[in-house]
C-alpha cells in the first residue's frame, strides 16, 4: 500500500507537470498569435525598431520571451476595468508596460498619449501643469511612439489630430497657455509672417523634432504657411503619415492633412500680441489655391457624398473669402475648381453651396 500511494503521487505529479508544459505552450502558441495579428495589421511598421532599444526593453522581452502578449493582454483587459472606474492616473503605468512589452502595438502608444492629453490634463487645475500633461501625450507619440514605429501612418495621423484638436481648437479651457506655449517656442526660428526662417538653426528645430527640410517642402507645397499655429503642425505630422499610408488609412491621413490645411485658410496666420497675451487670427488666403487642388485630389481618391459635400463647401467658402480681399484672380482659380468639381448632372442638388459665389 506504501509504495502504491508513491507511486500515485508521483503520478499526479507526473500529469501535473505534464499540464504545465501543455499550459505554457498554449500561452506561447497565443501569445505569438497576437503577435502576428498585430503584425498582419501594421505591416510596414517599425522597420528600424532593433537600432535603438533601450537596455530596460531588451531585458524585459528576453525575459518573457513568448509570454509578452499574454501579459500584454492581461493589462489591456485591467486598462479597460480601469477606465470605465475613470481611475486615468492609475492607467498611465500599465500603458507604459504594454509599449514596453509590444513596442511596435501603435494602440498602446495612442492610447496612452490620448490619456495624458486629454483625460489627465483636465484634472490639473494649474495650466502650467496642464500644458506639462499635454506635452508628456505629444511627447510619447513623437518621441517614443515613432521612434518605434517610424513607418506607421496611425501615430503621425494621432501626433496632428493632437496639434489641430487639444492645442489648435478651443474645446479645452486652457488651450490659449498650449497655442501661446507653442507660438513662443517657435519664436526663433520664424519670420515675422511665421514662415520659416532662411537661417533657421536645424539643431534648434530637431531638438523640437522638427525638420528644417520637411519644414521647407511643406512650404514649397503648400505655401508660405505660419509655423506659430498649431494647425501647420498638423499639417506637418499628417503629411509625414501620408507617405507611409496604405488602405483605408490613407484615406484617414489624406482627411488629417486637408482638414489643418483649411482651417489654416480660414485662420491660419496670428494677428495678436504674445506682449498682450491676446490671441487673433486671420485668414491665410496665400494658401487657398494649393488646398483647393489638394481637396480635389482627396475627391478624386474618395468620390464619396460627404467628400464631395466638404470639398464644395470648402471651395465656395474660399471664393468668398478671396473675393472679399479683393483678389479677384484667385477667386477665380478656386471658382473654376468648384465648377469641376460638381458633374453637371449633380449640381441642383449642391445648388445652395454653388449660389451666389460667382466672382
Amino acid at each position: 500500500m506504501y509504495s502504491y500511494g508513491v507511486f500515485m503521487n508521483n503520478r499526479k505529479g507526473y500529469y501535473a507537470l505534464i499540464a504545465l508544459v501543455v499550459f505554457g505552450v498554449a500561452a506561447v502558441g497565443q501569445s505569438r498569435r497576437l503577435a502576428t495579428r498585430r503584425r498582419e495589421r501594421l505591416p510596414e511598421a517599425s522597420v528600424a525598431y532593433s537600432a535603438s532599444v533601450p537596455p530596460a526593453l531588451t531585458f524585459v522581452m528576453a525575459g518573457l520571451g513568448g509570454f509578452r502578449g499574454l501579459v500584454s493582454e492581461v493589462l489591456w483587459f485591467r486598462i479597460s476595468r480601469l477606465q470605465e472606474e475613470g481611475r486615468f492616473l492609475e492607467l498611465v503605468q500599465l500603458a507604459d508596460w504594454i509599449t514596453l512589452l509590444d513596442p511596435r502595438a501603435v494602440e498602446g502608444w495612442a492610447y496612452n498619449a490620448w490619456n495624458l492629453a486629454y483625460n489627465i490634463s483636465v484634472m490639473m487645475p494649474r495650466p502650467e501643469d496642464r500644458l506639462r500633461w499635454v506635452e508628456n501625450g505629444v511627447s510619447l507619440l513623437r518621441d517614443e511612439g515613432l521612434r518605434f514605429n517610424p513607418r506607421d501612418a496611425r501615430l503621425y495621423r494621432e501626433l496632428a489630430w493632437m496639434y489641430q484638436n487639444k492645442i489648435g481648437d478651443t474645446l479645452d479651457t486652457m488651450h490659449l497657455t498650449y497655442k501661446f506655449h507653442l507660438l513662443e517656442a517657435m519664436l526663433p526660428f520664424v519670420n515675422p509672417d511665421g514662415t520659416l526662417r532662411a537661417d533657421a538653426d536645424p539643431a534648434g528645430l530637431a531638438a523640437r523634432r522638427l525638420d528644417a527640410g520637411l519644414m521647407r517642402e511643406v512650404e514649397r507645397r503648400f505655401g508660405p504657411v505660419d509655423w506659430r499655429m498649431p494647425e501647420t503642425h498638423a499639417l506637418y505630422w499628417a503629411d509625414q503619415g501620408m507617405a507611409c499610408a496604405t488602405g483605408t488609412e490613407r484615406m484617414m491621413c489624406r482627411r488629417a492633412v486637408y482638414q489643418p490645411l483649411m482651417l489654416s485658410v480660414f485662420r491660419g496666420r496670428f494677428a495678436g500680441s504674445l506682449e498682450e497675451r491676446v490671441w487673433r487670427t486671420e485668414p491665410n488666403l496665400s494658401l487657398a489655391v494649393t488646398s483647393a487642388d489638394y481637396m480635389l485630389d482627396a475627391l478624386a481618391e474618395n468620390r464619396s457624398p460627404n467628400q464631395t459635400l466638404v470639398t464644395l463647401r470648402y471651395l465656395a467658402e474660399a471664393v468668398r473669402l478671396l473675393s472679399q480681399a479683393g483678389q479677384d484672380g484667385a477667386a477665380r482659380q478656386v471658382h473654376q475648381r468648384l465648377g469641376r468639381a460638381v458633374p453637371q448632372q449633380q449640381a441642383p442638388a449642391y445648388e445652395d453651396v454653388l449660389a451666389g459665389w460667382t466672382p
